[in-house]
């Protein structure tokens, strides 16, 4: 018993894919929205750092957030926010 063989021209074409939302981007499109939204996340981390680190009113020095002695000439930290 022989199977009979199919050509591509036999074979039934697809219909093309239609986006239902009809919002397509393009790939430097992509690119351009992801290098926003890294800057975006990098200025919101960098602004919350920033916030955070204490400076010596005596000496001037920065100190991180859980010292309450300056690390340079042991003077009491003030948090001022």
């Amino acid at each position: 018993m022989s199977q009979p063989t199919l050509s591509l021209e036999e074979q039934p074409a697809k219909p093309p894919v239609v986006n239902p939302t009809g919002f397509v981007l393009q790939s430097w499109q992509k690119g351009l929205l992801l290098i926003v939204l890294l800057g975006f996340l990098y200025l919101r981390i960098w602004r919350r750092k920033q916030a955070r680190i204490q400076v010596c009113s005596h000496c001037g020095k920065k100190n991180p957030p859980h010292q309450s002695n300056c690390q340079k000439c042991a003077a009491p930290l003030l948090r001022v926010e």
